[in-house]
């Protein structure tokens, strides 16, 4: 079943993070929402409507506490250590991609465990925190505390 949104409806656009639908529009006989994309406020993405492969519902407040329960869970579902940086990025682009928060805490506790063992490459650090402030930015508009505040008990949580 398709989701439908209303203007003013703060959405995530899968691998760009929390946008409002500011409006919505009619071009070439297909109807588009368009976003502002709260985390730059200069950029503006059109959606079908429809199209719920791009954009999904923010996470409801009830299951923010799961989030933070399995990020502080020390049992890891790692990608193979073995596995080369170029293999793992795909991987973990792929799950950027996807919109899945449960996606990005896997990877926030992967990159963490490899940064416990070795520091982080540019492309790895780039990707956890690309990770962690789309996670920040969602939890903190579902749960309308400041992100600052959100991001220090991700990282406490992290620890």
């Amino acid at each position: 079943m398709t989701q439908e949104y209303t203007i003013r409806d703060q959405v995530v656009c899968k691998g760009q993070g929390v946008g409002e639908i500011i409006d919505i529009i009619a071009r070439d006989n297909l109807d588009f929402y368009v976003l502002k994309m709260l985390n730059n406020k200069d950029i503006q993405v059109m959606v079908p409507t429809g199209n719920d492969s791009v954009l999904r519902s923010l996470i409801p407040r009830s299951e923010v506490p799961k989030i933070f329960s399995i990020l502080k869970d020390k049992e890891l579902s790692l990608t193979d250590e073995r596995d080369n940086w170029n293999k793992r990025q795909r991987e973990y682009s792929s799950k950027l991609k996807n919109g899945s928060i449960y996606d990005l805490v896997a990877i926030l506790k992967d990159l963490k465990h490899y940064k416990g063992n070795k520091k982080l490459s540019f492309g790895e650090k780039r990707i956890f925190d690309q990770a962690r402030d789309l996670l920040v930015q969602e939890i903190s508009i579902s749960e309308q505390v400041k992100e600052d505040e959100i991001g220090l008990y991700l990282d406490e949580c992290l620890k």
